[in-house]
């Protein structure tokens, strides 16, 4: 599990998807692909469509199944045609065993309801839905071997759970090499403790307020998988971290100690990751290496993540609130004493989020420049820390509803090499059109052209006609429909909305033809004139363009443009005038 390049899976894959989104439409045919062959079958008629699957299942014999929508819909699909047509399909290799179906589940984690679909697991070869399976778009295929390396889950289930069951699986595992009893239940509770003991105790991560408004030449640095870290190092495990009465307070053992059972599950991990962010940093990213190294990083990733939530998780079963307490407090002093750091060498501290710190010099543009600065805070903290990048420009953007507050994790910038990152905009919210996305990220893309601020004023001009070209195509009729439709997650169960949302309107109308949508999972809905005010993407008739609510989604387009404007002084109803009453920027001006 710990080997750095293992040898790529010899797989025989076979890929199946629909044309068309289940939920959305009943799909035509479906389209497969194996080695260099590449087909469509019809679903008009189930015969042929059988026994041609039913030959490449024989001839091709794929050792994974690769699916879009095959939990939920295309092999229950299947299978039941198979039965209705008397024509056996051989899904699993194995004749002796039956396929696997797992029911669908909603349930709540960090104050989310979360939705998992029906699951089917084969036996002798794997299938693997796409659109089932956790983090998937993220790390792919070889992000879920990896994951299966490290926690010793098997392939089918690793790629479907979350990465808390694989970090709880590695401790399980670690647990029963040593000969230490894994508890059925979890049986330690927290110790009691006083309101102001459980304020004093349990801060949560440090985060200090951005200064708000565009920066130049801005360096990010971040803790390297700051929480783990922290474990690793002071030894900070369930069995390790004691809570003493009398001064009410947890301390740690020394980290002289014999290392804990958490410390022991993460050193591997957190060496490898490292070793691969190591050789991520000189390898091309048109080198083959590059994706896949970058995938298994991605997926420790999350593994490491989510180790530290489990160590207060109220199942978990190697949790405890102590050492969760004690992780945090351990993170707060070491950013604090890279703040020290900074500052006494001369930088200004913009902003810091629990494991990360933006920074600013005059002068300080090059990586080197900031070295100095990277190795006083691993003399002072005893952690590892990397330069995450330095930004051309960075913005910090206040909160929207009272402009004079900032907001720890709204912000957008642009590295030197031109890249983005973006957090909090609307361009990273589910529940924007995707034609407002595709707006926004057209605005920042000029938005990187500049380096300089006088550069970014006189891109204004061109900004705001490509705002005006976009308000003239929607009031035109130019945009489709499948890039206006907004995507929110349902809460609950359509009896106990109180007041009826637009998500839930669109939820009403789908139950009344029979379409079941779970708390938990997404629904889809365009904004339209009149009653009710939303018509469900996943109806089956479609909506008459005319119906559109335009004015509706020309505040949504305003806004999203007015966001990366602000920082250059520009609000939205500026941006307004400037794109309604068509005129120029001077004369706008003038008016305000």
């Amino acid at each position: 599990p710990w080997q750095l390049e293992p040898s790529q899976p010899p797989l025989r894959i076979l890929s199946i998807e629909p044309d068309v989104n289940p939920r959305h439409a009943e799909p035509a045919y479906l389209t497969l692909q194996y080695g260099r062959t590449r087909c469509q079958l019809s679903l008009a008629e189930p015969r042929p469509l059988l026994v041609n699957i039913k030959a490449i299942l024989g001839r091709y014999d794929p050792d994974l199944i690769l699916s879009a929508w095959g939990d939920t819909w295309m092999l229950p699909m299947l299978i039941k045609l198979s039965e209705d047509w008397k024509i056996p399909l051989a899904l699993n290799r194995d004749p002796n065993q039956k396929i696997a179906f797992h029911n669908e589940r909603t349930y709540f984690s960090y104050g989310q309801i979360i939705y998992r679909g029906q699951q089917v697991h084969l036996f002798g070869r794997w299938h693997v839905d796409v659109y089932n399976a956790m983090m998937f778009h993220d790390y792919e295929m070889e992000g879920i071997w990896e994951l299966a390396r490290v926690t010793a889950l098997p392939v089918q289930t690793v790629a479907r759970v979350s990465p808390g069951t694989g970090i709880s699986s590695m401790q399980i595992l670690t647990a029963l090499r040593q000969g230490v009893l894994v508890p059925w239940h979890k049986q330690q509770v927290e110790y009691s403790k006083s309101a102001l003991e459980l304020l004093n105790a349990d801060r949560g991560g440090l985060v200090y307020q951005p200064l708000v408004g565009l920066h130049q030449n801005v360096a990010e640095i971040d803790f390297i998988s700051m929480y783990p870290s922290i474990m690793a190092r002071h030894n900070i495990s369930p069995e390790t971290t004691e809570w003493r009465c009398d001064s009410h307070e947890w301390e740690p053992q020394a980290a002289t100690e014999p290392p804990g059972l958490i410390p022991q599950t993460l050193t591997p991990l957190l060496e490898k990751r490292i070793a691969l962010k190591q050789h991520l940093m000189y390898l091309s990213h048109w080198d083959p290496q590059y994706k896949l190294d970058k995938a298994r990083a991605a997926a420790h990733k999350w593994l490491l993540v989510t180790c530290f939530g489990y160590l207060g998780y109220k199942n978990a079963r190697f949790g405890r609130i102590e050492a969760h307490e004690a992780v945090t407090a351990y993170g707060r002093e070491a950013l604090l004493r890279a703040k020290e750091a900074a500052e006494d060498m001369g930088f200004t501290v913009l902003h810091m989020y629990v494991d990360g710190m933006w920074i600013q010099k005059p002068g300080y543009k090059t990586p080197s420049a900031f070295q100095p600065l990277l190795d006083e805070i691993v003399k002072r903290t005893g952690l590892p820390i990397a330069l995450d990048g330095i930004y051309r420009q960075i913005a910090f953007l206040p909160s929207q509803v009272n402009p004079r507050l900032p907001v720890a994790n709204r912000y957008f910038g642009v590295f030197q090499d031109g890249s983005l990152k973006l957090r909090g905009i609307e361009a990273r919210r589910q529940d924007t059109p995707p034609f407002i996305v595709e707006t926004q990220m057209e605005i920042l893309k000029l938005f990187s052209k500049a380096n300089t601020l006088k550069e970014l004023h006189s891109l204004l001009p061109e900004i705001i006609a490509l705002i005006r070209q976009r308000l003239e195509d929607l009031r035109s009729g130019r945009i489709p429909t499948a890039k206006m439709f907004v995507t929110q997650k349902i809460g609950r169960e359509l009896g106990e909305y109180r007041v009826l949302s637009p998500a839930a309107r669109a939820l009403g109308q789908l139950e009344a033809i029979g379409k079941q949508i779970k708390p938990g999972q997404h629904i889809r809905f365009l904004y339209t004139l009149g009653k009710p005010g939303v018509h469900a993407w996943d109806l089956p008739e479609t909506l008459d363009p005319q119906r559109l609510d335009v004015p509706r989604y020309t505040e949504l387009l305003l806004r999203a443009g007015a966001t990366i404007l602000q920082p250059l002084g520009i609000q939205e109803k500026s941006l307004q005038i400037w794109v309604t009453a068509n005129v120029s920027p001077d004369a706008a001006r003038r008016l305000l």
